[in-house]
């Protein structure tokens, strides 16, 4: 146990987090916890209990939907099955053949690929963009987010200290100046340092690399007396051609000032009681504004010490930060920070990259309730928080119906990367963040995430066409072979029905590379709205079909022999159905008149004109030409050629009602 000190009240002492390193020093510790209880092993154990694939929300709810549809054709199927063979005393395995078209209709089976592939096509070319996929549903569910939280130090900013010189408050002393002397007064061999690496930094950036050199070298260092717990400052002592003898001070703004007795060089400024109210509001401005301050102090030629200026220094954001973050805002997209560090800071660079200044304190989240809820609904964020607030905040937006993306860089935001339905780890971020991400970026700056969201509304732009086409032509291939089994007790060929679907599943699969434009908003999947457009399709598919079938335009020789005449008609009503059902894509796959031409953004995919007018093409020839492949029951070119007439004013005509 620690032994008690005088000087200190019974039981002081600081509480360390596992994982928290000690740079200097010694102390008495007591474990209080171990592994998963601790506060990194809770964010561990968090991370494994989100950790797992689940199918994206838009994924689940076309499956549901092709499994109802499946399941009423089983039906369909098990009724066709028992009116055959119970009360038209079709033979069973004749009949077993109307029930295997009907069956074979009704399973989209290039669904499950189409999808694969056109989240493939997606990840390489999020990987052009830097941003390596790790979990392809993610590339779906990023086109349905609405909400995108963010970790601050490392993702937002740069995790690299600077100076602001332009804020620095000076005394008797240029803003140059204040940079200058304050880089004089840090050790460029301490690269560990914070501070000094930032102010170093800084003044290069301010006054250029060779500049700043050159400004430096025109002092001669003599001594340096480095940064320590105790005095909190350093002290340089230098001299200039023409300045002469200098020694300059930087620290915590009350140890510049006055030191005090504590064992380093100690000094008074001059009209340190008369400035010391003046620097305690300067400096309670910048902290409330989020800015970390050091404090200088300058004397010449062996004279008094003077307070010079007062520095602010700032993560500052990433370059692409604030565009990014309104371009991501503009895309229907709100935007929260949620960081461990100071409110303060959260607040300024919140104002900094234009997200709103409403960040909350953590112990705002706690303990839950319905008003908490609404809290993390409507505030732009949360600072001082651990990795259990963060994978809070995700679970309460998720519960509310949202789709939530999540980014960050350290182990600390694991829990919540893991949880969030799009985990995004930046570039420079550890192990742990990378291996809880669905994506990674590999690049700095959040520009790919933008980027991640146009692709992936294209990608289900690309899905919902297909979807929408395939369950249309679904529902109207088992309409018109029930109607053709109910009501006229005539039945399509299996090997037609094995022809339609194979061809048109094959012919569609460049549709997951199909031109796309993304919606200006979050997709937000609406199977009801899918689903009437689909069965729209499909009724009136069947009407367009069953039209066909029972009139007279199209017919064979009424001399020849009935069963003749019977195939004749069953091979031009598959030849049209099949032409039709290929040329709805072109009018499921935008909300604009196909008819239009003159748009480009109107034209499908060369790749996909070409595969569905090749598909189209090569059923015409099999029907054309049916006594030398045998495949199709053969159709004259004149009826082929009006059955193209046809479907083609349907299409037209379909798509303006769309």
């Amino acid at each position: 146990p620690r032994p008690e000190r005088r000087e200190e009240p019974q039981g002081a002492g600081r509480q360390l987090l596992s994982g928290c390193i000690v740079k200097q020093g010694e102390a008495h510790c007591e474990v209080k916890e171990t592994g998963l209880n601790t506060e990194i092993g809770q964010a561990a154990g968090l991370v494994a209990e989100a950790s797992g694939h689940q199918a994206s929300l838009f994924e689940r709810k076309i499956m549901q939907v092709v499994h109802a549809v499946i399941l009423l054709a089983l039906v369909d199927a098990g009724v066709v099955l028992y009116i055959d063979v119970g009360h038209r005393s079709v033979r069973f395995s004749k009949a077993l053949l109307n029930v295997l078209a009907l069956v074979i209709g009704a399973v989209p089976i290039a669904l499950p690929l189409v999808m694969q592939v056109t989240m493939a096509i997606g990840a390489a070319s999020m990987a052009k963009r830097q941003a390596i996929v790790t979990h392809l549903t993610a590339l779906q569910e990023i086109a349905s987010m609405t909400v995108l939280c963010s970790d601050k130090t490392g993702t937002l900013t740069t995790a690299d200290m600077r100076v602001l010189p332009h804020r620095t408050w000076t005394h008797r002393m240029t803003k140059d100046d204040a940079l200058l002397y304050a880089c004089l007064a840090s050790n460029p061999a301490n690269k560990e340092d914070p501070i000094d690496k930032a102010i170093l930094g800084s003044g290069h950036e301010h006054f250029g690399e060779e500049e700043a050199d050159k400004l430096m070298n025109m002092y001669k260092k003599e001594k340096f007396v480095g940064f320590n717990p105790t005095v909190k400052r350093t002290v340089v002592y230098c001299e200039h051609e023409e300045k002469g003898k200098l020694k300059i001070s930087k620290g915590l703004v009350d140890k510049v000032l006055v030191t005090g007795d504590d064992g380093g060089d100690c000094w008074e400024c001059a009209d340190a009681e008369k400035m010391r109210e003046e620097l305690k509001e300067v400096d309670v401005r910048f902290s409330s504004q989020g800015y970390k301050t050091v404090g200088l102090a300058v004397a010449h030629n062996e004279g008094p010490m003077v307070f010079s200026a007062i520095v602010p220094m700032l993560d500052p954001p990433r370059t692409d930060t604030k565009l990014t973050i309104y371009r991501i805002r503009e895309a229907g997209i709100n935007v929260k920070m949620i960081t461990g560090d100071h409110l303060n800071i959260a607040i300024e660079t919140s104002r900094l990259i234009g997200l709103g200044t409403n960040v909350l304190p953590a112990c705002d989240l706690w303990p839950a309730s319905a008003t908490r809820d609404e809290t993390i609904v409507t505030s732009d964020g949360f600072a001082q928080v651990l990795p259990k607030d963060k994978r809070e905040v995700i679970l309460v937006l998720q519960n509310r119906g949202l789709v939530v993306g999540m980014t960050g860089d350290g182990v600390n935001d694991a829990p919540a990367l893991a949880q969030a339905q799009i985990g995004i780890a930046v570039d420079g971020a550890t192990e742990a963040a990378r291996s809880a991400a669905d994506i990674i970026l590999t690049q700095p700056g959040l520009s790919a995430i933008f980027d991640a969201v146009v692709e992936s509304r294209k990608i289900f732009a690309r899905l919902r066409s297909y979807v929408l086409y395939r369950i249309g032509a679904t529902i109207q291939i088992v309409l018109v072979l029930s109607i053709l089994i109910y009501a006229y007790n005539d039945t399509m060929p299996a090997l037609y029905v094995i022809l339609l679907a194979l061809v048109n599943d094959v012919t569609m699969l460049p549709v997951a590379s199909d031109n796309a434009s993304p919606s200006a908003l979050p997709e937000i999947p609406s199977m009801p709205q899918i689903l009437l457009a689909a069965f729209l399709y499909g009724f009136i598919g069947t009407g367009q079909t069953m039209a066909l079938y029972l009139s007279d335009v199209i017919h064979s020789d009424p001399s020849t022999d009935p069963e003749e005449r019977r195939k004749y008609r069953m091979a031009v009503t598959y030849l049209q159905m099949s032409i039709a059902v290929e040329l709805n894509i072109f009018s499921c796959r935008t909300p604009l008149y196909v008819g239009n031409i003159l748009r480009r953004d109107t034209w499908p995919s060369l790749l996909l004109f070409i595969c569905v007018m090749g598909g189209n093409l090569l059923v015409s020839l099999l029907a054309g030409f049916g006594d030398t492949f045998h495949v199709v029951y053969k159709v004259e070119w004149i009826d082929i050629a009006w059955i193209w007439l046809y479907d083609l004013g349907c299409l037209l005509v379909i798509d303006l009602l769309k």
